[in-house]
């Protein structure tokens, strides 16, 4: 069922599925299916509940025995020439889905290992990051001590500068005292 079809043709292709797969032949139904106009999806739904009222009103008879056991044999040998011919393929698959699962089962031990590594190198990772952040401190403390120190060393030449120059000026003064 195309779009291309004619609406007609597309309204009487959705009743024969609506019918085959058991659902009423409705003029809603087919519009949903055939994505038509209600008129055309009503006027084949008329056609076809019409045609099928008078399919049933014609009495049907069951089939003989001697048909049925034709028709039994003949299904046999249909069913037996089917599973011949489907069995090898279905088998071939078979051991196809097998080995695909296998490797499915050995990419998923692939991935979890690759994961697992991963994890290891994020937890290595942030232990790093800490010790870096702890050396940083401890770097930006010794460089505070370092300078405080420099500070007071700086200081201590500027005492000791200021102490050597009262020295010499108290030994300055000393010969002045004697005389």
């Amino acid at each position: 069922m195309t779009d291309q079809q004619a609406p007609e043709a597309r309204a009487e292709a959705a009743a024969r599925d609506l019918a085959d797969t058991g659902r009423a032949v409705t003029a809603r139904a087919i519009r949903e299916v055939a994505k038509v106009r209600m008129a055309v999806a009503s006027a084949a739904a008329k056609a076809w509940n019409e045609a099928t009222a008078t399919d049933e009103a014609e009495a049907i008879p069951e089939v003989p025995e001697d048909v049925q056991g034709r028709l039994a044999a003949i299904w046999a040998d249909a069913y037996r020439a089917a599973l011949a011919a489907v069995t090898p393929e279905r088998d071939k698959l078979a051991a196809e889905v097998e080995q695909l699962r296998g490797e499915v089962d050995g990419l998923t031990s692939d991935v979890e290992a690759v994961e697992a590594e991963r994890d290891e190198a994020a937890a290595r990772a942030a232990t790093a990051a800490e010790s870096l952040a702890a050396a940083e401190a401890a770097q930006g403390e010794a460089t505070a001590s370092a300078a405080r120190a420099e500070d007071r060393a700086a200081a201590a030449e500027a005492e000791r500068d200021r102490l050597a120059e009262q020295v010499n000026q108290l030994i300055q003064r000393i010969p002045e005292t004697k005389g």
